[in-house]
């Protein structure tokens, strides 16, 4: 077997530093770092699925595309919660991204409020052409997917999802989240 070359080595080191919990020396601080994020503005996204007839879900901001050949995005999500063993378990995940006039939905599934109370509450949710799953009415849009691959990063999942349906709402205006506050995207001057 060939040695690793020093870049070859290097690479290697910085890869498993990304998927384990501590970071390499000379890092900054989690707290500098949620400093930072918090002035890096994110869609609001509720991503859903649904096992044996329970409906799950929760708000993400870090969702983006992988590839358009295959259709693929990602969505990173944190392992602690229900929602993500939901997702494991389903292996389906719409994504729905929010439209401004939706913050309660963000609100509610950002988990907010009683715990007993069930989200699916808030906004108007339809069965998706995807194994049902939940799917909301009004967003400006919505990605239907299979999770093909899932990535233990850390405290988080990095889902990998085929996309196999895609629903735009016309004339909307996406939900951002950034500064510790949902927001209204406004349009260019």
């Amino acid at each position: 077997m060939a040695m690793a070359t020093p870049l070859e080595q290097k690479a290697i080191e910085m890869f498993s530093h990304s998927l384990c919990g501590s970071g390499p020396a000379g890092s900054v601080s989690p707290d500098t770092f949620i400093d930072g994020m918090r002035a890096l503005a994110g869609a609001v996204n509720v991503l859903t699925t649904q096992v044996g007839g329970q409906r799950y879900g929760l708000t993400a901001t870090a969702v983006c595309s992988l590839s358009t050949t295959p259709p693929r995005l990602i969505a990173c999500v944190n392992q602690k919660g229900r929602t993500f063993g939901a997702l494991r378990d389903s292996g389906v995940v719409a994504v729905n991204s929010l439209d401004a006039s939706q913050c309660d939905v963000a609100t509610a599934f950002a988990g907010a409020g009683a715990p007993d109370v069930d989200r699916f509450e808030t906004g108007d949710w339809l069965e998706g052409a995807v194994d049902g799953c939940p799917v909301l009415k009004g967003a400006c849009v919505t990605f239907e997917c299979r999770i093909a691959e899932v990535i233990e990063a850390a405290s988080h999942g990095i889902l990998i999802c085929d996309v196999f349906e895609v629903n735009t709402t016309s004339a909307s205006s996406p939900l951002v989240y950034c500064d510790g506050a949902f927001k209204r995207l406004e349009a260019a001057a």
